[in-house]
């Protein structure tokens, strides 16, 4: 007889994408640039990002996580070759700005690009003419394409091309078939981008010299992929990601953005989650699993990061100096500087008299 069986889908906070997007709570990307841009990185951190690459790894996430049919609503493939990056970038922008209005780029005033190159930091040694024309030449049938198809985004045949073949080996992989080309059984469910929304607390509390320390911080999150094992009681978070890097070099990815973050963080969130519930507070959370696809080598590996529970900074490399901060620090100091506006310069730099130390920050 088939023991019953609690849907994991009921721990996950029911909203759409657009309402997840809108909550004000922290998330990884914005921790994540933070992180690597420090204090100076405050007034852009919610600022949208976009580029080719991001682009990328969304087609292949919505193929892989909620189908063909989902991916054809939100992308078109053009006929167009694929602009290098930065002119992608800047035509994306144009068309942002402009819509409809300039139906092409060719009709679109100098002012407006020279004013968008400025805006984008593109080419600034070059003539403010000369930038305008050469979007105009490599830009335009990529733009005439965006403008065409409004409210999807387009991908040129080639970079969908490498979309299909990286799903092709996601799904096909010896490596990764078990993840996304496999169908469930009773016991093996697997959920794709469940949102979860909780906290990010002080695990150490009474012994932080944090300079916010605040008991709980709103963090939201959305895991691409969550496998339960309902024979092991087991629950396996993962997230998919296409890597610049080969995928048996993605520890410099994993360092390069920051991933730490979010599986510490994720995991903490999925693990508040299941705590909270009578039936899956005795099932074990696992830790997080990488799963990397690179769209030139096309061999998906898989990654595990066995540290993902511990707390605290983390030290790695020969000479210890691949430092990792816990989330909850990293959210803590950012709250900080969110809360008091009036805040000029870093923490631990003195504005007064007091002349700071070289030598102390020479050797941080």
């Amino acid at each position: 007889m088939k023991k019953s069986i609690k849907d994991f889908k009921e721990l996950s906070w029911d909203v759409t994408e657009a309402e997840y997007r809108k909550d004000p709570a922290l998330s990884y990307s914005i921790l994540a640039k933070y992180e690597r841009g420090g204090f100076d990185a405050i007034p852009t951190l919610f600022e949208p990002v976009s580029s080719p690459s991001l682009t990328f790894g969304s087609a292949v996430d919505s193929i892989i996580t909620d189908g063909i049919d989902n991916f054809n609503e939100r992308f078109s493939i053009g006929t167009f070759e694929e602009p290098e990056p930065q002119i992608t970038e800047m035509v994306n922008y144009l068309a942002s700005i402009k819509g409809t209005a300039c139906p092409t780029l060719a009709s679109m005033p100098d002012s407006v690009i020279i004013n968008a190159t400025e805006e984008l930091k593109y080419r600034p040694g070059w003539k403010p003419e000369t930038r305008a024309k050469v979007i105009r030449e490599k830009g335009e049938s990529y733009y005439r394409e965006l403008i065409k198809c409004a409210g999807r985004t387009v991908l040129s045949k080639e970079m969908a091309d490498k979309v299909f073949k990286s799903v092709d080996a996601l799904r096909n992989s010896d490596a990764t078939k078990f993840y996304f080309g496999t169908p469930d059984t009773d016991y093996v469910k697997r959920y794709y981008q469940l949102k979860f929304r909780g906290s990010l607390k002080d695990l150490k509390p009474g012994k932080s010299d944090l300079p916010f320390n605040a008991q709980e911080i709103p963090f939201r999150c959305m895991a691409d992929l969550i496998i339960v094992n309902h024979e092991e009681k087991t629950v396996y978070p993962i997230d998919l990601k296409t890597s610049s890097h080969k995928e048996w070099e993605f520890f410099q990815s994993f360092r390069e953005w920051s991933y730490q973050i979010q599986a510490r963080a994720y995991w903490r969130l999925i693990r508040d989650a299941m705590d909270k519930d009578p039936f899956y507070k005795k099932y074990k959370l696992a830790d997080y699993t990488f799963i990397v696809v690179n769209k030139e080598t096309l061999t998906p590996l898989c990654w595990e990061f066995p540290d993902t529970k511990k707390t605290g900074t983390l030290v790695y490399g020969k000479y210890h100096n691949i430092i990792m901060r816990d989330p909850y620090e990293i959210a803590d100091e950012l709250t900080y500087y969110l809360q008091h506006k009036e805040v000029k310069v870093p923490i631990g730099i003195s504005q007064d008299l007091m002349p700071n130390n070289l030598v102390l920050f020479l050797n941080k």
